[in-house]
């Protein structure tokens, strides 16, 4: 009976092994983290959870690493690339078009067949008399630095409007008058009184109040009544000259 019962404790070791109800061993926590079995490995509460694959270390940078670039952001800005124009064909090269046609006659069909035709045949470019009239010529063929299009407005000049230049021509200028305003000044006789000149605004003003003035000094008589313009001309219905007796009259009582 002792034999055919399971034992608890694995051999040589006094610590005893978990057994589930179906009777195999429990797997510790330390070995299922370490598994890699992403069903088995348990995360912490409050954090991710762990990774099962083999990752490099936390300073890895993942990514084909590019070489760098010769050209920065400041040799893009300060320096103009100018357009270079690939070179034209010449005599020097072999023509593709003809080639291609002589080898289509010869028989070949293929690639690798073409090229061992090539070796030992070589056709040049040769090129033909243009038909076609002389180009024209525009004023940049002539001119290098002509520039085509609207003038465009001078640009501001920001140099003078940061250092007060214009703020100082000001200045100046009325510095001058008031020098040539103190000179009339001390030329002209004034007799003890301060001369003041006046404005149109200044003289038509005391215009009107003097015609003011003498309209109010006229003797015009008594003003009229007012009545609207459109009864003036309209006049009156009651006979006012009737003896006390000779008709009914009603009279308003004035």
């Amino acid at each position: 009976q002792a034999a055919s019962t399971p034992s608890l404790y694995s051999s040589g070791s006094c610590v005893p092994r978990l057994r589930c109800s179906c009777g195999s061993a429990a797997m510790s926590e330390g070995f299922r983290q370490r598994s890699g079995n992403p069903l088995l490995v348990r995360d912490s509460i409050g954090r991710a959870k762990p990774s099962t694959f083999v990752l490099p270390p936390e300073g890895h940078a993942y990514g084909l690493t590019a070489p760098p670039d010769v050209e920065g952001v400041r040799e893009v800005v300060g320096h103009w690339a100018a357009h270079v124009p690939r070179r034209r064909p010449g005599p020097e090269m072999q023509d593709f078009k003809k080639m291609n046609k002589l080898a289509a006659k010869s028989g070949v069909t293929n690639a690798g067949d073409l090229k061992q035709w090539r070796l030992s045949n070589s056709v040049m470019l040769v090129h033909s008399g243009s038909t076609r009239s002389l180009p024209k010529v525009i004023p940049s063929d002539v001119i290098p630095s002509f520039a085509y299009g609207r003038r465009n407005r001078p640009s501001t000049p920001i140099k003078a409007v940061v250092g007060a230049v214009y703020a100082a021509e000001r200045e100046e200028f009325f510095n001058l008058r008031y020098q040539m305003l103190e000179r009339e000044q001390s030329t002209e006789p004034s007799n003890g009184r301060r001369v003041v000149k006046m404005t149109k605004a200044a003289m038509q003003q005391i215009s009107n109040a003097r015609e003011q003035r003498a309209a109010l000094e006229e003797d015009l008589g008594p003003p009229e009544l007012f009545k609207m313009s459109k009864f003036k001309k309209i006049p009156s219905r009651l006979n006012l000259n009737l003896p006390p007796l000779g008709r009914s009259a009603s009279t308003p009582c004035l």
